[in-house]
């Protein structure tokens, strides 16, 4: 852990009080960093405190950053809309965190979405991708567009389409709704069953498929809820599980193959005439951002 020298400058009587008064920090995350005993010492003046910079930097996004360069889609201003390649994260948990779309848009210096929601390490992120999954990945502006759209999630988004490859000759296609509930570690997995319970939770999507080549599968997915890995323990129920998705029983390759291919909005408004893929980026853009998908297949 990365630690900052700070000599303090007058007695305290804790150092929990002395950081609480300094940093603003609350005991939840002083209790992340130093024990009972720790936070109980008292401070004197001209003391040298080594402190976790995590801590000290609380809530502040890392100006570097590490991993596959995002791409910037659009921006308008309401909204800035990126790629997401595999291996980075949304968003950072503590500032030691480097390999993620805030900290390219730091490094870019687009701080309009990071001015947003600014008590949380989200920021203004309106959705989520796992780590492993590519895409586009919307952002906020403004803390108004930011609580209407989140508050009304639902109903704000009208369609979420995305790629993925199985293996096989896909043969389910049409519109698909299961229960799920969370099972392993920590919820890590999602089991999938035709029947609900006390506990489980709806989720429906609609499958096409687009292509088939060299044994594999290209379809098109409209999520129409949005539960977390829906769409891979969705079509791994369904005898299809995603090229690279080892969790689900899918096939060992270098990355697992879910591209998040288009998020429609609301107040975003439609040319009657334009192509499927026209409004936040055409067709060719598309197939381009997904290389890594369809060069493989």
């Amino acid at each position: 852990m990365e630690l900052i020298e700070v000599q303090w400058l007058h007695e305290e009587e804790t150092l929990k009080s002395a950081l609480q008064t300094c940093l603003g920090s609350s005991g939840q995350q002083l209790k992340k960093h130093f024990s009972s005993k720790q936070l109980q010492r008292p401070v004197r003046a001209r003391d040298l405190l080594r402190l976790p910079i995590n801590l000290v930097n609380h809530l502040m996004i890392n100006p570097e950053f590490q991993g596959p360069k995002p791409t910037i889609i659009s921006e308008d201003s309401l909204y800035i809309a990126l790629h997401k390649p595999p291996g980075v994260h949304c968003h950072p948990h503590d500032y030691g965190d480097k390999d993620t779309l805030l900290n390219f848009l730091v490094e870019e210096k687009k701080f309009e979405a990071l001015n947003v929601n600014c008590e949380n390490y989200d920021r203004g992120l309106l959705h989520r991708l796992d780590l492993e999954t590519s895409g586009v990945v919307l952002l906020a502006k403004t803390d108004r567009v930011y609580k209407n759209t989140r508050n009304d999630f639902q109903q704000e988004v009208k369609r979420k389409f995305y790629w993925a490859i199985v293996n096989g000759s896909f043969d389910k296609e049409g519109l698909w709704t299961h229960h799920f509930t969370s099972s392993g570690v920590k919820g890590s997995k999602q089991k999938v069953s035709d029947w609900g319970s006390d506990v489980s939770t709806e989720g429906t999507l609609a499958v096409a498929k687009i292509s088939e080549n060299q044994g594999k599968s290209l379809v098109l997915v409209n999520l129409k809820t949005g539960l977390r890995h829906q769409i891979r323990a969705q079509l791994a129920y369904l005898g299809f599980p995603i090229v690279g998705d080892e969790l689900y029983g899918g096939l060992q390759a270098e990355r697992l193959f879910l591209h998040a291919l288009r998020y429609e909005w609301m107040d975003i408004v439609e040319d009657p005439n334009a192509e499927l893929f026209d409004r936040l980026f055409d067709l060719n853009s598309a197939l381009q951002m997904s290389h890594d998908m369809l060069g493989r297949f």
